[in-house]
């Protein structure tokens, strides 16, 4: 069976999965609309995300060994919608967990993710895409697919520790595999 690594991006409006197959390099990207005009509002939504989520991540299983999964963190220093977000995030979390076994989930940061690919977490999304084609010859159909794919090829470094990495990938690599523990909110 193939050796498969997963990433994921998800926003507010939608979701990027990314499976690669580290055998013959090739990748598949799927993009969902979970827009609320496509996906329902409340509740509604939430399930339609869970169920469409745990589906895909069943089918990718049936595909191959899945080895890592990569996904996109949550921007804490956002405003908008974050309840709504972490909402979602949440049912693709539990979609993930009910899949695979929790060893090989990995919440990466945006700017950790922008960082593995063009060597800064600055990168805007035009230069992600672009980045993800040089490096990679790659092309992606979105920004979030392009996080997907790189967030897959993380996840493939992860499972595959004999991979040369660049040093300032071997930095994201090592900062997924040894976080720092959360900082405690000092008392007032």
């Amino acid at each position: 069976m193939p050796r498969l690594s997963i990433g994921i991006d998800q926003s507010y409006t939608g979701c990027a999965v990314v499976h690669y197959n580290a055998a013959d390099g090739t990748a598949t990207e799927t993009i969902y609309d979970f827009s609320p005009s496509k996906a329902g509002v409340g509740p509604q939504r939430l399930a339609h995300v869970h169920n469409t989520l745990h589906e895909h991540f069943h089918m990718i299983r049936l595909l191959g060994t899945v080895t890592q999964v990569c996904y996109e963190g949550y921007a804490y220093g956002s405003k908008f919608r974050r309840e709504e977000l972490g909402e979602l995030g949440g049912m693709m979390k539990l979609a993930l967990v009910q899949v695979y076994p929790p060893h090989l989930l990995h919440a990466v940061a945006p700017t950790t993710v922008k960082k593995f690919v063009t060597g800064s977490g600055r990168a805007d999304k035009d230069k992600m895409i672009l980045a993800v084609y040089k490096r990679w010859q790659h092309e992606s159909s979105s920004h979030d697919a392009a996080d997907a794919y790189t967030l897959a090829r993380i996840a493939e470094a992860l499972a595959a520790p004999e991979l040369p990495e660049l040093g300032f990938q071997q930095e994201v690599l090592d900062t997924i595999r040894n976080p720092k523990p959360a900082r405690s909110k000092k008392k007032a």
